[in-house]
């Protein structure tokens, strides 16, 4: 026993000492200092998983806490002289075992409203990953780690490895090898521009690729075509008809006479031609499919027609990796080029160029997740604001990414990932009744914004809230903040609320109440003490 009191002792001492509480005190003003300012620059969730709520920012409060615990503990038994003393350490202490409670407890996250939709989920800021086995209705949920760095997983589940986690990351253009070469599935970079304007975009026609075979820049519209197509968009028959056999790779440009025509029930004419030594029956202002013999779209054919004259019209571009051609209305004739490697042809639109970057048949684009600082501007988050986990199944390699889920055949099974938010759910709903946002005179800079909405009780009724700066909506134990807004598909605004649960509140008032009494109560008492004839100071 007098071992252990002689250790505490020591402790008590160490730790209730003025030098070591004045170096916690100068680096926890530092930390938050530095806190201060990745939040300004990188936004508050990067703040928060690299300092705020971080175990080594945790260590410093808990030895802070020691620190004002231990000073207290030295300076009894009590003495009359120090109970200001007592009850601002008393604050202090209270104040810390608030925060604790709401650490432990407390809810911040947000929830999205839109527009006369009921919403009653609350989306925390850490994320999950959910693995679903369609097949047999299993569901598996994995805590992400709530990190400011990529961090490995090492984390295994019947047979789905996962690897690599990156909690801020963007996109960036990467190039995939086809192990099996087969004809028709080449990709391209191309840039487009003119004098006011320029952009650079990437097409494909590999099945497993993010991009896509077409594309819409304002009024033009892009086509990336397989470069055996190249010679039929060249010529220029009356009837403007292209036919391809998908397997072997073949098509051809049939001359009025090889044409037969009539019309269908529907109105639409169908066309009849001969193509491979087979009578094919079209109708192309419908589809490009063939009929069979009971006048339906045969999805199984290999063969496709094209009408020209249906992209005539508007501005199409089609292009074939090192070929393009259009349409030029000024000669009426279509028009076709080849492209160089990093060279560049004209375009009969509003002086437009557009130059081949890359061609490829050997591999594939894809976007490919990097870790990145995100950015904060504006309060928005313009860059890193995407979540990725590297998976392996079976020696593949592939991203799950935040913005999508993804799924995987493994053998006769699916499985889907997706990566998600933690949420919790309301025993109410909010709807979003009105938005309004007024901008600074004579721009469209957001000056003020506030949500009007409705609070939906069940069985005890509803009520009207107006919600704006320094005007939460407080139900219960929650208080709702208006953060943020968006605009919709169709047109109208959301309104984002922040949500807050503070279980450790009224420790924290009582906390503040005793720190600013204590201060009052011990620089009186202090005064007082010190006033007296032939006391010195301590």
């Amino acid at each position: 026993m007098d071992t252990f009191i002689k250790y505490y002792r020591k402790v008590e001492l160490f730790f209730g000492n003025v030098k070591f509480a004045v170096i916690i005190i100068l680096v926890f003003a530092c930390v938050l200092g530095y806190g201060t300012f990745m939040e300004s620059y990188h936004g508050t969730e990067y703040a928060n998983r690299l300092i705020y709520k971080s175990f080594p920012f945790m260590m410093l409060q808990f030895l802070m806490f020691l620190s004002i615990l231990f000073a207290t503990l030295i300076r009894l038994p009590p003495k009359k002289h120090l109970y200001g003393f007592y009850t601002i350490h008393s604050g202090l202490i209270i104040l810390f075992l608030g925060s604790f409670i709401t650490y432990q407890a407390g809810v911040d996250g947000s929830i999205t409203l839109g527009p006369n939709i009921p919403a009653r989920e609350i989306q925390l800021g850490a994320e999950e990953l959910i693995i679903e086995f369609p097949s047999n209705g299993k569901q598996v949920t994995v805590d992400l780690p709530f990190v400011a760095w990529e961090k490995e997983l090492k984390m295994e589940y019947e047979g789905i490895k996962l690897q690599k986690f990156l909690p801020f990351a963007e996109d960036e253009l990467s190039w995939i090898p086809i192990k099996i070469k087969t004809s028709g599935q080449s990709s391209a970079r191309y840039r487009l521009y003119n004098d006011n304007f320029g952009e650079f975009f990437t097409l494909t026609l590999h099945p497993d690729s993010d991009f896509n075979n077409t594309l819409q820049m304002g009024l033009l519209n892009v086509h990336y075509m397989p470069k055996e197509l190249e010679g039929c968009f060249s010529t220029n028959h009356p009837d403007g008809l292209i036919v391809w056999n998908g397997q072997t790779g073949e098509c051809m440009s049939p001359a009025p006479k090889e044409l037969k025509k009539k019309k269908g029930v529907s109105g639409k004419y169908i066309v009849e031609l001969t193509f491979d030594d087979k009578t094919l029956q079209f109708m192309p202002e419908m589809s490009p499919l063939p009929l069979d013999q009971k006048m339906e779209l045969d999805e199984s054919s290999p063969y496709r027609v094209f009408s020209k004259k249906l992209f005539e019209k508007s501005p199409h571009l089609f292009l074939f990796g090192e070929g393009a051609a259009y349409f030029d209305k000024k000669t009426q004739r279509w028009s076709a080029y080849k492209i160089s490697l990093n060279n560049e042809i004209p375009l009969p639109w509003m002086g437009f160029k557009i130059r081949l970057l890359e061609f490829r048949e050997d591999a594939y684009p894809t976007m490919t997740p990097r870790y990145v600082k995100p950015v904060q501007e504006n309060g928005q988050t313009i860059k890193g604001d995407l979540k990725a986990i590297e998976v392996k199944i079976d020696d593949q390699l592939f991203w799950v990414k935040s913005d999508r889920p993804i799924s995987y055949n493994r053998g006769e099974d699916k499985v889907i990932f997706k990566i998600v938010k933690k949420t919790i759910m309301l025993p109410y709903e909010i709807v979003l009744d009105r938005f309004k946002m007024d901008t600074d005179p004579g721009t469209a800079t957001p000056a003020s914004f506030e949500s009007f909405v409705t609070l939906f009780r069940g069985n005890a009724g509803s009520s009207k809230h107006h919600v704006f700066m320094n005007n939460p909506l407080k139900y219960q134990d929650f208080t709702f903040y208006q953060a943020s807004y968006y605009q919709t598909d169709q047109g109208p605004y959301g309104s984002v609320l922040s949500v807050n649960y503070d279980p450790g509140r009224p420790w924290k008032y009582l906390g503040s109440f005793l720190l600013v009494f204590g201060s009052i109560w011990h620089f009186y008492l202090r005064r007082k003490h010190l006033a007296k004839p032939g006391v010195t100071r301590a």
